[in-house]
């Protein structure tokens, strides 16, 4: 079996998700069914993680294995010119036996755009969180500083998705301001379902009120998600990088 490792990124907002679901039209799907018309054959691909609908990515690994082998240069071909114009293959390598996209990831970084200005967006309508309110992105980024380390994120999760071991590790978290845009980058080993947009939501509806680091101590330790703010919305939200 020859091994893949492939790299794409995507805009999510037509689409239901990464991961394949019946009556669904997600990511997966549509890069599968590519794959099906290079290899002759049905394969099945394995993500570094799922993304929901709406969110986008900018890179996004995925792997697969075959008996057939194919050149990198035309997997990256091939399927660029099969795919939807919204999804594109930025990077193709023979991977080692047994290397899973998923499993063999080390961490991840996402961004978070919002655009903060008095104007909604247009032309990014889709590809950020438009706040009209002026957010102090200093005090934003000192109240992120308090999730930095290995907690129970019980409060930053969807409370559907509450399982028995909660406790992640945020490597890196901050916020900075480039014109009118602010964004924050969070690397963790591994997140929890909408541990990102919820953790955003509940910073910026803090920061919008004055409250300083305290309040969000405060609710990372209550380990309630009824104590945390709102969950942000998903296109805002990017897969950027994934580290192996």
């Amino acid at each position: 079996m020859y091994h893949k490792k492939c790299v794409c990124e995507y805009d999510g907002s037509r689409y239901s998700g990464w991961q394949s679901q019946i009556g669904g039209n997600s990511i997966q799907q549509k890069i599968e069914a590519a794959l099906y018309k290079l290899y002759g054959e049905k394969i099945n691909i394995i993500g570094s993680g799922r993304t929901d609908a709406g969110v986008h990515a900018l890179g996004q690994v995925f792997s697969f294995r075959s008996e057939i082998y194919r050149e990198n240069k035309a997997v990256v071909f091939a399927l660029n010119t099969t795919l939807p114009r919204d999804i594109g293959i930025l990077s193709s390598e023979d991977a080692p036996e047994g290397f899973h996209a998923q499993f063999d990831a080390k961490n991840k970084t996402y961004l978070y755009r919002i655009l903060n200005r008095p104007a909604r967006a247009a032309l990014d309508a889709d590809r950020v969180w438009f706040r009209w309110d002026n957010i102090d992105a200093a005090r934003l980024n000192q109240l992120l500083s308090v999730l930095k380390g290995s907690y129970d994120f019980t409060s930053f999760c969807a409370a559907e998705s509450i399982k028995e071991n909660m406790v992640r590790t945020i490597n890196a978290l901050t916020a900075e301001r480039s014109g009118e845009y602010i964004n924050i980058r969070i690397n963790a080993d591994c997140f929890l379902h909408n541990m990102v947009r919820i953790i955003v939501g509940t910073a910026v509806m803090l920061t919008v009120k004055g409250e300083d680091e305290s309040c969000m101590f405060k609710i990372l330790s209550s380990k309630n998600r009824t104590a945390a703010g709102l969950t942000a919305p998903p296109y805002g939200l990017y897969l950027e990088k994934v580290n192996y």
